[in-house]
């Protein structure tokens, strides 16, 4: 009974993963790596995350992620490589870091 069970649930995912709802249809589906190594060579594309900010002068924030880098004008803050960011005057910059996904994250910050 179990094994029946998991050969229905096995053949819905198979349906779905294939973009068709047709039992009919003709495909391959890949057996699992029996790669001992334990490597994949999946490719995943990152994605940009951007994150507004408002800041009054002298408000301190830490920022998540590691990497940070000013995009432009930094005039407006102070931003140490722990992710600490303080307004220092008023304007806009951009702080861009890296996240522990391969992600890169961009904050849009502007000093009130």
């Amino acid at each position: 009974m179990k094994k029946k069970i998991m050969v229905g649930l096995l053949t819905v995912v198979a349906c779905f993963t294939l973009g068709s709802t047709s039992f009919a249809a003709s495909t391959t589906v890949p057996s699992p790596s029996t790669d001992p190594s334990g490597t994949s060579n999946v490719i995943t594309p990152t994605d940009d995350i951007v994150v507004p900010i408002d800041l009054n002068v002298g408000e301190k924030r830490y920022l998540g992620g590691s990497n940070f880098w000013v995009s432009g004008d930094d005039s407006s803050i102070y931003l140490d490589q722990q992710g600490l960011v303080i307004g220092i005057k008023k304007g806009i910059c951009t702080v861009v870091a890296d996240l522990p996904s391969g992600d890169t994250i961009i904050y849009r910050i502007n000093v009130k």
